[in-house]
Formats: C-alpha cells, sequence, structure tokens
C-alpha cells in the first residue's frame, strides 16, 4: 500500500511540474533502471505514452511477472518479483509505441556474495569408453534456485575445438550433475576438462554479468 501511495504521488508530482507538451509524446519512461532489494516485492512502472504501447520481459523469466503487456495512453504496470536467494540478476521490460522502442532494466540485488558461493563437482576424472555413457556427478551447492541458470564449460587441451562438443549437460540437480559423453566415431582418443558454470547479472550498470565455476573434471575418452 505504501508503494502505491509513494506512486501516485510521484506520478502527480511528475505530471505537474512538467509542460504538458512534453508528455504529448509517442512513449517515455521516468527511468532506465530500476534497482530492487533481494526481497519478494511488488513496484509501478509508469508509462508517458499518446497512443497505444505494448511491453514485454526479455528473457522470460520464472522469478518475475508483469500484470499487462499493453495499453493506451499514459499509465503504468505492475511488476513482481520473487525474493532472490542466489546472486543478483536482471531481466528487461521493453516498450514499444510507434516506431520507438525503450527498455527498462529491472535489475535485483543479490543475497549471496562470490565469495559465499558454494559450487562443488565431486569428481576429479571421468573415463569413457567409445560406446560413450551417461555421468552422474555429485554435486554440492547453495545456489539452488540458479540451477536452470547453470551451464558446462567445456575446453579441449593441446587440440583444436571439435565442430560440436562431444560432451553435453543434461540436468543440474541440487546433489548432482548429469553428463553424458557422446559416442566417439573420430579413431581417436579425446580428451576435454569440463566444470559447471554460473554468470550472474553483475553490477547494476554492467553490461556482463560476473561468472564463477566449479572445480575442472578431466574427460578422457578412449577409441
Amino acid at each position: 500500500m505504501k508503494k502505491i501511495i509513494l506512486f501516485t504521488i510521484l506520478l502527480v508530482s511528475a505530471l505537474s511540474c512538467t509542460k504538458e507538451s512534453e508528455y504529448n509524446q509517442t512513449l517515455g519512461l521516468l527511468s532506465n533502471y530500476n534497482k530492487l532489494g533481494y526481497g519478494a516485492g511488488s513496484t509501478q512502472v509508469a508509462v508517458f505514452s499518446n497512443t497505444d504501447w505494448t511491453v514485454e520481459m526479455e528473457p522470460k523469466v520464472s522469478w518475475a511477472s508483469i500484470d499487462r503487456f499493453s495499453g493506451y495512453k499514459t499509465g503504468h504496470i505492475v511488476f513482481d518479483y520473487d525474493i532472490n536467494y542466489g546472486r543478483s540478476r536482471r531481466v528487461l521490460l521493453v516498450f514499444r509505441a510507434g516506431d520507438k522502442t525503450m527498455t527498462l532494466n529491472m535489475y535485483q540485488e543479490p543475497y549471496l556474495a562470490d565469495e559465499d558461493c558454494v559450487m562443488e563437482l565431486d569428481a576429479s576424472s571421468i573415463d569413457a569408453t567409445a560406446e560413450g555413457k551417461i555421468v552422474e556427478i555429485p554435486f554440492e551447492t547453495n545456489l539452488i534456485y540458479n540451477l536452470e541458470e547453470m551451464y558446462l564449460t567445456i575446453s579441449y587441451p593441446s587440440v583444436e575445438e571439435p565442430e560440436e562438443d562431444w560432451i553435453v549437460l543434461k540436468s543440474v540437480e541440487e546433489n548432482k550433475v548429469i553428463i553424458e559423453v557422446l559416442p566417439n566415431t573420430t579413431g581417436v582418443e579425446r580428451r576435454a576438462n569440463v566444470k559447471l558454470s554460473h554468470t550472474d547479472a553483475g553490477g547494476l550498470n554492467s553490461t556482463e554479468g560476473d561468472t564463477i565455476n566449479t572445480n575442472t573434471i578431466a574427460v578422457v575418452q578412449t577409441l
């Protein structure tokens, strides 16, 4: 209720302190970013327009939602977001009206600092035959709300990278990571180093996030 009252005051103030002609525009926003605390919440986003407009979330995320995807003339949308128990994250609200596009950066602060994050694979090496195999690796992490965002980082020591990776991430769970070593039809032994990685949203104005990694596992596949 306090946020709604505060939003109304700000909106009325903005309108009263600005010439009417300045808001007789195709599309306008109060700012290009919004910094959110790590706790769950809801905030209103003012949209200034003299025509129809649309909005979408990029990328689509499970931790946030908006109450509508279009509007007519000046109004607002409601942005709801869940508590963030992990690292910093963001989603962009992309507004379009006529030939104009504006983006609002919705940035949520982290609960965990990088030095407090745990990501550890309980293995140092994996041996596989030419037929390939599914491998379950015990996994310890406190980033249980970031599992869907984790990905496999693969490097190939002393050889050119293959046209396609021959190690595939199948799933990341709270206590295990499942990978698949694909069949080896090359006629030569092959080696790779793999680790699980996670990239957050970085800082408020970052263009790139910060990446943390697990320990590296050496994979050797015979002929």
